[in-house]
């Protein structure tokens, strides 16, 4: 890469940021669909893990990747939306720091894969909440002049800003550090401000997510947009068709994991009028030694596995799991829940996106790494496994199109609604 970024536009930088000092500039590469980002040499942080969020007429997650530059000192980073689904207009432009040394996906390219999976994160620590965005909070837009139309699965839906309403700029919730425990700063207001989203520029009365209030802000001004010749009512329609006859042989599919498999059993599922379309089997943990005795009986033609929370969460015991031993526990629990599939002929095992975590308190006490961060990199493992395991019965399912531009948008703060 050649920078020669000084004819590029100029996206201004947060002054107040935790890595203010260590910033040259940030600036939008419209021709190669980017917005990218210079470090000095010697920064603080020089290769940092960063999320990117584009908001305007639609919304996109930044795909960030270092640069080989031959022309300047120090490290450049650019974030691309050429591949998402994205009308022309004005975007505003929000980037975050997360870590200040990226051990995820991007890590990768400083390091081989053998290092990089017996690698700990245990020790590390996001940015401060308060002071993680890079750019300016008023004046960070980029004027995207033709549309993207989308690769991939990002064709098959995306979130649009709803008919009638003003572009507003879209900013991280965050909440804050006393709302973690039994804090003593823990005031009444603080109490009320821990049970919503918190925009901390932003802030709102009243109820997140009420669109009847003349005062919307946020996540709640985008809805889902299919991009499929259904409608998601007519979709729903044909899946409460097919469960609703009798003559219809339906896969009997089993959601193995915690919370999340419930969620959507038991949530998500019944709100639309398709219950019974999964069955819920409750693990918090890879498993191998039991996975295979627990489905035994229960006649699963396809097995959701969503095991990651658990193990990058408070509830490791502070030793959250490597991506090394998320690998070898997940693998030999697919290879184990295979078995139990060995005589059926549509057997499948799906592992599907695993959610990323806004930031809540607990992560930003540094106590749990549920972060895009860590959660991408299960994720990434996931694939890898897929990969060496070599068998069509084993798919990955890539839901980022749908949860990861609203990956702060979960209303408790974990489970996306």
């Amino acid at each position: 890469m050649t920078l020669k970024d000084n004819v590029l536009p100029t996206i201004p930088r947060n002054e107040n940021s935790t890595i203010a000092t260590d910033i040259i500039r940030i600036w939008h590469d419209p021709h190669g669909r980017s917005v990218c980002v210079h470090l000095k040499e010697h920064a603080r942080c020089p290769h940092p893990s960063l999320l990117g969020r584009l908001s305007g007429p639609a919304l996109a997650i930044l795909d960030w990747k270092e640069m080989e530059t031959t022309s300047t000192t120090g490290t450049v980073l650019c974030g691309n939306y050429g591949n998402k689904w994205l009308d022309a207009g004005e975007y505003f432009v929000e980037i975050i720091i997360l870590y200040c040394e990226d051990f995820g996906v991007g890590a990768l390219g400083r390091m081989n894969k053998t290092e990089w999976l017996e690698a700990g994160f245990a020790t590390r620590c996001v940015e401060d909440a308060m002071n993680n965005r890079i750019t300016s909070k008023d004046e960070s837009t980029i004027e995207i002049s033709s549309p993207t139309g989308g690769s991939g699965n990002y064709r098959i839906g995306r979130w649009v800003r709803r008919k009638g309403l003003p572009l507003q700029p879209l900013f991280t919730r965050s909440q804050p550090k006393e709302c973690f425990g039994n804090n003593p700063n823990r005031s009444t207001e603080n109490k009320k401000i821990c049970k919503a989203l918190v925009n901390r520029d932003n802030p709102r009365k009243g109820v997140w997510g009420d669109l009847q209030g003349e005062d919307i802000r946020g996540l709640p001004e985008y809805e889902f947009q299919w991009g499929l010749n259904l409608t998601e009512s007519g979709l729903i329609n044909r899946l409460q068709q097919r469960l609703n006859d009798k003559s219809t042989h339906l896969p009997k599919i089993c959601a193995v994991g915690d919370s999340h498999s419930q969620f959507m059993t038991d949530f998500t599922l019944p709100l639309l009028n398709l219950t019974g379309m999964f069955e819920w089997t409750k693990y918090r943990w890879p498993n191998p030694k039991a996975i295979a005795h627990t489905l035994k009986g229960k006649n699963c033609d396809k097995v959701f596995v969503q095991i990651g929370q658990w193990p990058a969460a408070i509830k490791s015991g502070s030793n959250p799991f490597s991506f090394g031993k998320y690998h070898e526990e997940m693998r030999q629990h697919v290879q184990n829940t295979l078995t139990t599939l060995e005589n059926n002929t549509i057997g499948m095992v799906y592992l599907p996106t695993l959610d990323q975590c806004p930031l809540m308190g607990i992560i930003n006490t540094c106590q749990d790494w549920r972060t895009p961060t860590t959660m991408d990199s299960y994720t990434f493992v996931n694939q890898l496994m897929i990969q060496e395991l070599d068998t069509a019965r084993v798919k990955h399912v890539d839901t980022n199109f749908i949860i990861y531009p609203h990956w702060d948008g979960h209303t408790d703060w974990q489970h996306l609604t």
